[in-house]
């Protein structure tokens, strides 16, 4: 069998967890990056660690400045599309168009209509289009998905959702604090657990939200509470770029069942306990790697398979950039 070509658009802290990750496989060849900057994956920066990835050998692979090019020049399969969002819906037009499959960064979108030409373009084109909501492959968020879903400890009473972090003033040109280009925390953070949670529990009726802004007037931090039709759980969440600069970046959940209480915090040394209601608490086995691994692993599958998107499909990523939206309208 042939190796899958890939290509990265955007070389960036995420374009170098794709590129890393691609790498990874013995059946992909990355063989085209695309970026104004020099060809350099060191010295990325985000809110994850990613120091423990394996160094990426950038020999081979061809550097390119202007997406057009590459894409009529590389003869890609598959591309990742790691760019600020204002770029993802145009860049993934023009990938589709080439008849090559995207894995595009999330949000989809910064607005409801441009995830609509996104979807509308892949059906047309006749190739996958995946939108990288990872924490849905994160391994503690998927084993808590699917307790939930098979019923072992009843149904959910509340959860609680938060991500926390710094202001990323590690984005180029500030990009992220400018909600023309990012939507700002709502699509850019908050969208993470607004996505989880629509996974978990279905499409909430109700938002409520409340904010804080910086001195600038940028949203800095927002606090959601969800409502069901027919079900009394109460559910939250919060997502924030107020932390102090020392405080490093944490993800966590807490989801409480009929029968037991679910416990993530990334920034503990135990990072994910179930607290049954009989019994002792336990660490629960979790799939090996993170959620970057696990999404890029299951996009590889599904364009060598032909197979469905079940995981992400991309309605509901649209529906994330809704329900972002509608937390700052």
């Amino acid at each position: 069998m042939e190796k899958l070509r890939v290509g990265i658009i955007g070389l960036g802290f995420m374009g170098g967890m794709h590129l890393q990750n691609w790498a990874r496989r013995s059946d992909v060849d990355v063989v085209a990056v695309c970026d104004k900057r020099p060809l350099d994956a060191t010295g990325i920066k985000g809110n994850i660690d990613g120091s423990d990835a394996p160094a990426v050998d950038l020999s081979g692979i061809t550097h390119y400045t202007d997406v057009g090019e590459m894409l009529d020049k590389a003869s890609l399969d598959a591309v990742s599309i790691t760019l600020p969002t204002h770029l993802h819906k145009d860049v993934t037009l023009q990938a589709l168009a080439h008849g090559v499959h995207v894995l595009c960064e999330k949000p989809m979108a910064l607005t409801v209509e441009e995830c609509d030409e996104m979807i509308a373009a892949a059906d047309q084109a006749g190739k996958v289009l995946m939108i990288g909501h990872c924490i849905r492959f994160w391994p503690a968020y998927a084993w808590a998905r699917q307790v939930v879903a098979d019923g072992r400890y009843g149904s959910v009473r509340a959860a609680d959702f938060e991500r926390l972090s710094a202001r990323p003033v590690w984005s180029e040109g500030d990009w992220l604090s400018d909600e023309m280009k990012s939507g700002g925390i709502a699509l850019d953070l908050h969208v993470h657990d607004l996505d989880f949670i629509q996974y978990l529990l279905g499409q909430p009726d109700q938002l409520e939200a409340r904010t804080a802004k910086f001195p600038d007037g940028v949203t800095g931090h927002i606090q959601t509470r969800l409502s069901y039709p027919g079900h009394d759980a109460v559910v939250s969440a919060t997502a924030s770029w107020m932390m102090p600069a020392a405080f490093s970046f944490g993800m966590s959940f807490k989801i409480l069942l009929e029968q037991a209480l679910l416990v993530y915090d990334s920034r503990a040394e135990s990072s994910f306990m179930v607290y049954p209601a009989e019994g002792e608490a336990f660490a629960p086995e979790l799939e090996a790697g993170d959620g970057y691994q696990q999404e890029i692993d299951y996009f590889a599958t599904l364009i060598c398979s032909g197979g469905t998107n079940t995981v992400i499909p991309t309605p509901e990523a649209r529906e994330a950039v809704r329900l972002a939206r509608e937390v700052i309208s």
